[in-house]
């Protein structure tokens, strides 16, 4: 399933950097520069820096409200019926919505950075479904996730990230890992729909 749309990124992009030397060019009015070009650019380099920072931290809260709605109204009129979903959180992360229709044996995705487009795929089409962690230092991880492989491509969604290293045995992990395996199994129960 795709995560990302490059199109959407850049319209991003073209987005904050429209604000910045928007922005740029206030301020240094605003502030009487004698220079008004020279210091507009500089504050629209640093307000590109600054927004491009907040967007790392904060982007997917705003473009995951995008995808909820996208996911809320195509799943009500493909009539999803009972049905899990699972939200992935925390920054620096490529995110997104998966539901799973376990009654009808259906997978729809949403991902955060390709936030306007509804994936649905039948389950029975989904391949190598399984849940894992990415080792650590000293046998730890920072990141927890289950996968499934759709058209040959690889869906590898996150249960647990961490910029830091977590032992195995700690609750952070064994929830992350809990949930993995929760969801594979629920995503092979509704290959068996």
């Amino acid at each position: 399933m795709k995560k990302l749309n490059f199109k959407f990124m850049l319209i991003e992009g073209v987005i904050l950097l429209a604000i910045s030397l928007i922005g740029g060019f206030v301020i240094s009015i605003c502030m009487g520069a004698l220079y008004v070009f020279k210091a507009a650019m500089t504050f629209a380099i640093m307000l590109f820096f600054g927004l491009c920072m907040f967007m790392c931290v904060f982007g997917n809260m705003i473009t995951g409200a995008i995808a909820k709605k996208t996911l809320e109204k195509n799943c009500a009129e493909q009539n999803f019926g009972e049905s899990s979903t699972f939200v992935t959180s925390g920054s620096f992360t490529i995110g997104g919505i998966l539901r799973i229709d376990e009654t009808n044996g259906r997978v729809a995705f949403v991902s955060y950075q390709n936030p306007y487009e509804f994936q649905l795929a039948n389950a029975k089409d989904l391949e190598k479904i399984n849940s894992s962690y990415i080792k650590g230092p000293l046998g730890g991880t920072s990141y927890v996730y289950f996968e499934f492989y759709y058209n040959g491509k690889r869906t590898r969604i996150p249960t647990f990230t961490s910029s830091n290293t977590y032992s195995i045995q700690s609750s952070e992990v064994m929830e992350g890992i809990s949930k993995a395996d929760a969801f594979c199994d629920i995503l092979k129960n509704a290959q068996n729909a």
